[in-house]
């Protein structure tokens, strides 16, 4: 059975995610913490925007519109943000552009040679089989993420932001209308195309683990 070797990749998983928040130098794992606060602004605007289709109440227009604002302005002022606060790691970077890399690379050599290590210990075609599978999985996510975001990940939050100044142009009049809408959609859509990205990035780390693995275990083989 394969079962134990997705184990594995499910642990690795985890450990990935351990190292990150641990190597992490923002109180916290800040960086996240504000994404998602962004992410929650404009949460609450689209919940308010439908009270406000129901109610047709100024406040909640206001409020809505405020809370979108408040959005957009931090994803964008988010890099300046990060700016300050990493402004040492910056620095050090400007100094060693590669350094940060293979920081990184180091830290997680050990783990990665310790599962290796493991799943070639598995019989081969227990690991041909899951590497298909996990290939097969990786693909269909990906397409169906494609289908979904489309080019608006490339693209980023233009559409949105110009969605939004037209709409303010007239404050007074401004309605739930199909260009508004696009400014309450395209950082959702946005967020979950580089969330999904994110994902596709570590099953193609994991990919290149169980081929390496198949690899040495050939190679131990054919000695």
């Amino acid at each position: 059975m394969s079962d134990s070797i997705y184990r594995a990749l499910q642990g690795l998983s985890r450990r990935e995610t351990i190292l990150c928040k641990q190597g992490s130098r923002l109180p916290k794992h800040l960086e996240f913490k504000l994404y998602a606060f962004y992410l929650s602004l404009i949460l609450f605007a689209i919940i308010i925007a439908f009270i406000w289709q129901l109610t047709r109440l100024e406040t909640f227009k206001i409020t809505s519109l405020i809370l979108l604002l408040s959005g957009y302005f931090g994803i964008i002022a988010h890099p300046a943000l990060l700016f300050i606060v990493r402004s040492k790691e910056i620095s050090k970077h400007f100094k060693n552009p590669f350094n940060i890399i293979y920081a990184n690379a180091q830290e997680t050599e050990g783990i990665d040679k310790r599962y290796i290590n493991y799943l070639a210990t598995k019989r081969p075609e227990q690991l041909e089989l899951v590497l298909l599978e996990v290939k097969a999985q990786k693909h269909i996510f990906e397409q169906k993420t494609a289908l979904l975001v489309g080019s608006i990940e490339r693209i980023g939050f233009a559409p949105g932001i110009l969605a939004l100044l037209i709409s303010l142009d007239k404050l007074s009049e401004i309605e739930l209308d199909w260009v508004l809408s696009i400014a309450y959609i395209i950082p959702i859509i946005y967020f979950f195309g580089a969330f999904s990205r994110l994902l596709a990035s570590k099953v193609a780390r994991h990919i290149t683990i169980l081929e390496l693995a198949l690899s040495n275990q050939k190679a131990k083989v054919g000695s």
